[in-house]
């Protein structure tokens, strides 16, 4: 190898040290590690981060906010869907991944109380044994898990166990063994949170519209919603009603600025519907007077003002809106691209001051996070070991290996002389040190003093002035009679050796 060629491999053998196999491959594995712990806890923080209690200026002094968090529609699924096809499996998976870290990073806010706004179980009307529902109901807390000072609520919703039509005798006893009444009245500073029995309340409307009676006239369900409502109706606090079914509204209202597409329209269907009948939501609002209201089941964030009935145009007039909020599904949904809740901040009230404040918090689109992040990580991984094995291949075909240099008294100063000769490409199957050949050669170059053949000495000495072949030794026999008597007594016979083969022997 030349002095250019060895110039050459010395200036890219940092570079080829730089890129080595074990530097690529451990920064690939740091670039995964980094891109997991971010898309797997990074974003939940970060995207709650901004999230915080609204905060009431209150003009009591010591007084301290009650914190109340709203979480609609966790839609667990049943155990049995897990079964299947394997990547039926690995979205079931994924998808109770992403509820337990959203759990997790909600329930660092410290809330005081926490209200579930229904369907908390996505299946649960199709349940048929009460063991069933109750090892469905256990998975559900045991992604849901809090402190048990914790106070929790829930609401019933119509994927937890249906309307009239598909509830058994027995299924209102498990439901109330496994999540308390379906109606409540919680009594916080300043306010009242009363929740109501959405889809019991469809189910007696249903009825009491087929009689033709009017809500004033017709005789409330012993123990039903509609008896519920009017003995809460009385009550010196302000009221705040929680609904899973939203209240109806006008097909055209808008529902501001923060929902991602559409609107909230009537709809019915089996099992299911989008909002309460409108006698329904005239008798919720004239009853209880709600200060507000929020609900779910749309799964989508949704503001809506209902208009306050008055006798006369000045008593309108002075009616203040009731304010509804749909609050955004705590799970993963087609409709929607990034999951949330709702914070609620109560203190009490005051002439000056406002006894309640909510603010909205969102959740991390667990889709994006694989489309956008792990999907492109992933093609430059292999893109990157693509061309790192192409260039590597190509580099060790090219790369020239010096033998080691010769301190032989022959070479001529300046000039790389090798060692030991030998092939100037490397290749990986040539020896780290130099092997002598393995080929047979003949007896008289193997042993220059056989007795098999006739050998010159001066073969074996190359150093020798007189080793030419021209100027190699000649033998010729003696012509003696005393050398032919010797040799018939067996003894040695000295031979004559002369000096160049030209001149005559004496």
């Amino acid at each position: 190898m030349g002095i250019s060629e060895r110039r050459k491999y010395k200036a890219t053998a940092p570079f080829t040290r730089t890129v080595s196999r074990p530097v690529v491959i451990n920064g690939l594995r740091f670039v995964w590690v980094v891109a997991l712990v971010w898309g797997e806890l990074g974003v939940y923080f970060w995207s709650l981060s901004s999230c915080k209690w609204p905060e009431i200026t209150s003009s009591t002094h010591g007084s301290k906010p009650t914190h109340v968090l709203l979480i609609s529609d966790p839609q667990v699924r049943h155990p049995s869907e897990l079964r299947g096809s394997w990547t039926k499996g690995l979205g079931q998976l994924l998808y109770e991944l992403n509820l337990k870290r959203s759990w997790h990073v909600t329930r660092r806010l410290n809330p005081h109380q926490v209200f579930f706004l229904g369907d908390m179980l996505s299946s649960g009307k199709y349940v048929k044994s009460e063991s069933e529902y109750k090892a469905y109901w256990h998975k559900f807390q045991s992604i849901f898990k809090s402190d048990p000072s914790l106070v929790q609520h829930y609401l019933p919703g119509n994927n937890d166990h249906g309307f009239q039509s598909f509830v058994s005798k027995e299924r209102p006893s498990v439901l109330f063994q496994c999540r308390g009444p379906f109606q409540s009245t919680s009594r916080c500073p300043g306010s009242r949170i009363i929740c109501i029995d959405a889809p019991g309340l469809v189910d007696e409307d249903y009825q009491r519209s087929a009689s033709g009676a009017p809500y004033s006239q017709w005789q409330p369900i012993r123990n039903g919603p509609v008896e519920f409502v009017k003995s809460a109706s009385t009550g010196g606090r302000r009221t705040i009603l929680l609904s899973h079914i939203p209240l109806a509204r006008p097909d055209t209202a808008s529902c501001g600025p923060s929902r991602e597409k559409g609107t909230i329209r009537r709809g019915v269907g089996h099992g299911y519907q989008n909002t309460l009948g409108k006698q329904a939501t005239s008798f919720l609002l004239q009853t209880l007077r709600p200060a507000a209201v929020f609900s779910g089941d749309n799964r989508d964030f949704c503001e809506y003002s209902h208009p306050v009935e008055a006798p006369d145009r000045e008593a309108a007039e002075r009616a203040v809106p009731i304010r509804e909020v749909t609050v955004k599904s705590f799970s993963v949904s087609n409709h929607i691209r990034r999951p949330g809740f709702q914070l609620l901040s109560l203190i009490d009230p005051t002439p000056m001051d406002h006894s309640f404040i909510d603010a909205p918090c969102l959740l991390p689109d667990p889709y994006r996070v694989y489309s956008a992040l792990y999907t492109p990580l992933a093609f430059l991984t292999l893109l990157c070991l693509f061309v790192f094995n192409t260039y590597r291949s190509r580099r060790l075909r090219s790369i020239v290996v010096p033998p080691p240099m010769s301190l032989s008294p022959h070479s001529t100063p300046g000039v790389y002389t090798p060692l030991h000769p030998g092939p100037d490409v490397w290749s990986p199957y040539t020896p780290p040190v130099p092997v002598s050949p393995r080929s047979t050669l003949p007896p008289s170059l193997r042993a220059p003093n056989g007795l098999a053949v006739p050998t010159m000495r001066a073969a074996s000495r190359p150093g020798t002035p007189l080793g030419s072949p021209v100027a190699g030794p000649a033998v010729f026999p003696a012509r003696s009679s005393r050398a032919s008597r010797r040799r018939g007594r067996g003894l040695a016979v000295p031979r004559a050796v002369c000096y160049p083969p030209q001149r005559a022997c004496q």
